[in-house]
């Protein structure tokens, strides 16, 4: 599975703060004000601001207005401000020369990542790497795989009342060559994920994605399957919307990214169509984790002050596990459908 980087981007983020300062400049010159001490103020004009600057993609100006940010003496305070794209676009500050005119000064700063040790996803390929070393050593004792017999997705099992066969799958593989794919690609794409997303949404997240592929599969195919392959579909759907939903973040960054996430899902999905590999259940998880991703996945808007900026996820866990029962409702209630229209 090809590789795919990206870093977060300041080549838009830049206007955006050097903006807000200006914002606060103009509201303190009118109304003798000083919205920076207000946090609930300094938020409304950080989105207002930011939402601008998304808008001025398609337009060439548009309007900031947040009624109410304020009050005086003589009642309630409203900033309007119109914003062209040469305000978005001027990527340095003025400052007086000693002498000589005007000197451009580049306005620095960073945006601090977030910083989490992947150990989910080193799990998962602990338990996986296990379950297929119980599958040899079965193999070599008794003469047949007992993991895959219990395991494996076979829709007749699963029709029969063995519902955790669309669970188990997940966990188990047919080599060492088809074990050795998936973890590689386990090992790039959810370190990479999980970062962003944190252990418990990420758990989630696999969960999700594998369960949907083996339901595709048992829907659309026949055949027996197994693999972790449908989770891992799923985690490179949810990087796709993650990093659409945060295009701002990463500038001109994002659209290369996708681009690359788009040709690795391409790509493997065409080899999927080999008659040996099951393509639903990578198009299952893909549906999946991309659809959990955009209604659960972290959601972060950018806090804090030049030179020094941090992302702040405003989507709690509660959300998070609110859309997990949603999802597996819907997948339990789609299970039992196929079920009973088989019986």
């Amino acid at each position: 599975m090809t590789h795919v980087s990206y870093s977060v981007s300041n080549e838009k983020n830049g206007p955006v703060q050097q903006l807000i300062p200006k914002i606060l400049s103009d509201f303190s010159r009118d109304y003798n004000l000083d919205l920076s001490q207000d946090p609930i103020a300094m938020d409304r004009i950080r989105e207002a601001v930011e939402k601008a600057r998304l808008e001025l993609d398609t337009a060439y100006q548009t309007e900031i207005n947040l009624p109410y940010i304020s009050a005086n003496a003589s009642g309630p305070i409203h900033l309007i401000r119109v914003v062209t794209r040469e305000d978005m676009n001027q990527q340095t500050l003025e400052s007086e020369g000693s002498g000589e005119g005007h000197v451009k000064a580049q306005l620095p700063f960073r945006i601090k990542l977030p910083d989490r040790k992947p150990l989910v996803t080193y799990s998962l390929m602990g338990i996986t790497i296990a379950f297929y070393l119980l599958q040899l050593l079965t193999q070599l004792l008794m003469g047949f795989d007992l993991p895959a017999a219990f395991g494996l997705k076979i829709n007749e099992s699963i029709v029969a009342g063995q519902v955790w066969r669309l669970i188990t799958p997940m966990f188990l593989h047919g080599s060492i060559l088809h074990l050795g794919f998936n973890m590689y690609a386990l090992f790039i794409l959810g370190r990479r994920v999980e970062r962003f997303f944190g252990s418990f949404r990420y758990l989630g997240l696999y969960v999700i994605a594998g369960i949907t592929g083996n339901v595709f599969s048992f829907f659309f195919t026949p055949s027996p399957s197994l693999g972790s392959s449908t989770a891992i579909f799923g985690i490179l759907g949810a990087e796709a919307v993650f990093i659409y939903q945060h295009r701002y973040l990463f500038g001109d960054q994002s659209k290369v990214a996708l681009r690359q996430i788009i040709q690795v899902a391409v790509i493997n999905l065409l080899i999927g169509l080999s008659p040996s590999i099951d393509n639903w259940g990578h198009i299952g998880g893909l549906i999946g984790g991309s659809a959990f991703s955009w209604f659960a996945g972290p959601q972060f808007l950018v806090q804090g002050s030049p030179p020094l900026l941090y992302l702040e996820d405003e989507r709690k866990e509660r959300t998070t596990g609110i859309i997990f029962v949603l999802q597996m409702i819907v997948l339990i209630g789609l299970v039992v459908l196929i079920i009973q229209t088989r019986l």
